[in-house]
């Protein structure tokens, strides 16, 4: 979520109007089994925020060896440090021990599989098809009984399209969608969340088949239908996309220079969020409630985009990195030597 380039204020804007909707869908996530209007809200937002953060990552992703350069730092290293204090947290707040690699924490699937993607991009560009194939692959592993076993890898698969996506488009594509009628997108828009509160009052889908983390059995539905609702939920989310980021502004607006800290407010705000569950229920449940869930997001947005935490944020990580860095690139050339040395043998 870091980029080290010139600021394109469209992805920029693009991504803070994103990470608002991860914020306010972790925000009324709590609430959505006992609220049609916020389940339908939570189904149109997980219809495209994730995908389409997914989609600007394989977007930045073009240079690849500039991605593989500081996979460990930016990535790997963030991702296990906040994994362990996630299940410390948990292991505190449950009197059990619970802790797994292999499972992210909450949001922290995303670093793990950004991981992977930008790892594995260099090779999975010069694949013929690769897009159609991902699309294959990401219809057909949620065939797999009990998939949640399969931890990260299962969003990493599923999500891989629209990373393979955004690698994949050019910037004269974004200019092409910009020139877009507005009016049209808007109209897309709103037609989507009439379909999405269509579904929640109708109980079509359990919302949890739009994680893209579970197994067609696991959200009720069968291999074909899992395979079909999956296909037409593709093709939704990149309508949509193209919608979205069309009624994006391209020009700096005030609260494009919070797109610099997309990623201290993914990895601290589910911290902010879990208090804020705490705080609610023991307040008054409307007015008060509705205007915290409209707000709170705005100000966790705010206090988490502040220098104060980025300053935090880098003097966690550089002394960490000091000490494990080294020593992983050194395990890493270790490695290498061997397996090259395995090789010549044969």
């Amino acid at each position: 979520m870091r980029e080290n380039k010139e600021r394109n204020y469209l992805i920029d804007n693009l991504k803070v109007l994103l990470m608002l909707m991860v914020v306010f869908g972790h925000v009324i996530e709590y609430y959505i089994k006992s609220s049609d209007l916020l389940r339908g809200i939570y189904i149109f937002i997980y219809l495209f925020h994730m995908p389409l953060f997914v989609f600007i990552s394989g977007y930045f992703s073009k240079n690849v060896e500039k991605c593989r350069v500081g996979l460990l730092k930016s990535l790997l290293i963030p991702y296990v440090f906040f994994n362990i204090v996630w299940y410390v947290i948990a292991s505190i707040w449950t009197g059990e021990f619970i802790f797994s690699l292999f499972n992210p924490g909450w949001t922290l699937w995303y670093l793990i599989s950004l991981f992977i993607w930008r790892l594995l991009i260099k090779y999975l560009s010069k694949i013929k098809y690769i897009i159609a194939m991902s699309i294959l692959g990401a219809l057909t592993i949620s065939i797999i009984p009990n998939s949640y076993s399969l931890g990260f890898m299962l969003r990493t698969v599923t999500f891989l399209p629209f990373f393979l996506i955004g690698y994949f488009t050019k910037e004269r594509t974004i200019n092409n969608i910009k020139s877009i009628n507005k009016g049209f997108s808007f109209g897309i828009i709103v037609l989507f969340v009439g379909v999405s509160y269509f579904i929640t009052i109708n109980n079509l889908l359990n919302y949890k088949f739009f994680y893209n983390s579970q197994s067609y059995y696991d959200t009720g539905l069968s291999t074909l239908e899992g395979m079909i609702f999956r296909g037409l939920l593709y093709i939704a989310t990149i309508v949509l996309g193209i919608c979205i980021i069309n009624i994006t502004p391209k020009s700096k607006l005030l609260f494009t220079g919070i797109a610099k800290s997309t990623m201290n407010i993914y990895v601290f705000h589910i911290y902010l969020v879990i208090l804020l569950y705490g705080a609610i229920p023991k307040w008054n449940m409307g007015v008060i409630r509705n205007i915290l869930l409209l707000t709170s997001p705005l100000l966790i947005m705010y206090i988490l985009s502040k220098k104060p935490i980025n300053t935090m944020y880098i003097k966690i990580f550089n002394p960490i990195n000091n000490i494990v860095y080294p020593k992983t690139v050194g395990i890493l050339k270790k490695v290498k030597r061997l397996l090259g040395i395995l090789n010549d043998n044969n």
